[in-house]
């Protein structure tokens, strides 16, 4: 389960959504999450539904390969939907709404992280930002650390996977038996997997310092542009989000 998590991670690949402005994606995914929390009807639910099969298309990712990215989440989102179908007076309807709102926000989610590199998201997430900097909030600062804990991600997840082999090597019985055993037996992961976590981030800082980062302004490799296609993405973005809302004060 350890190594099917996706999110994080780029995919190399050719696309319509590779090609976008990587800030077209981000507000594009703010805009798409907020669709999906503010439909109340099986129309909205088609609208973003429908979005979502568009998007995947698009970013010709395999539908399997972003359905796996699910089971890290699965039993929150089995949880949620549970809680959700037994203080709703078992409401299929509103059931079905939760569990979509979650799994279409995660799905969305791995969409930009599997065609947008963690370097873009920085540029992106600094140049949408940059308005903060007036009241001198430390903006490049909050992107990298934003970026970095993106690169973090599949880092762990891989380095959690080496750990797990290592330990199973050894007679561990990590992930057999019942859940309570299930439990116990990844905590002896935690420990070396911190230890790890804590070594490649001194790594990191050492060589941040060794490029004197933080003692200038910083150059930008790659300046982002908008193209037609991004002019495209905000109106797509924008005419599904009015229409949700539409269906939520009219329907």
């Amino acid at each position: 389960m350890i190594r099917d998590v996706t999110l994080g991670r780029y995919k190399e690949g050719k696309g319509v959504l590779y090609e976008l402005d990587p800030r077209t994606k981000l507000m594009g995914l703010l805009l798409y999450i907020v669709s999906l929390f503010v439909f109340k009807t099986w129309v909205g639910f088609a609208l973003t539904f429908v979005l979502f099969l568009v998007l995947r298309y698009l970013s010709h990712i395999k539908f399997s390969y972003m359905v796996k990215g699910l089971k890290s989440v699965f039993f929150i989102i089995l949880f949620a939907t549970i809680l959700n179908l037994i203080l709703g007076d078992r409401n299929w309807t509103k059931t079905i709404f939760t569990l979509w709102r979650m799994v279409g926000a995660v799905m969305a989610s791995n969409i930009l992280t599997l065609t947008t590199r963690p370097r873009e998201i920085s540029d992106a997430l600094e140049k949408g930002l940059s308005f903060l900097s007036v009241i001198h909030f430390p903006v490049h600062e909050t992107a990298t650390i934003i970026s970095l804990a993106f690169r973090f991600i599949p880092i762990l997840t891989e380095e959690a996977g080496r750990i797990m082999d290592a330990q199973k090597s050894r007679g561990s019985r990590i992930g057999e038996g019942n859940l309570k055993e299930k439990a116990s037996s990844v905590l002896p992961l935690l420990i070396p997997l911190f230890i790890s976590a804590f070594r490649r981030a001194d790594e990191l800082a050492m060589a941040m310092d060794s490029r004197l980062y933080g003692s200038g302004n910083r150059s930008v490799w790659k300046k982002l542009e908008y193209s037609k296609i991004d002019a495209m993405g905000y109106i797509l973005s924008i005419l599904i989000l009015s229409l949700v809302i539409v269906e939520r004060c009219v329907l």
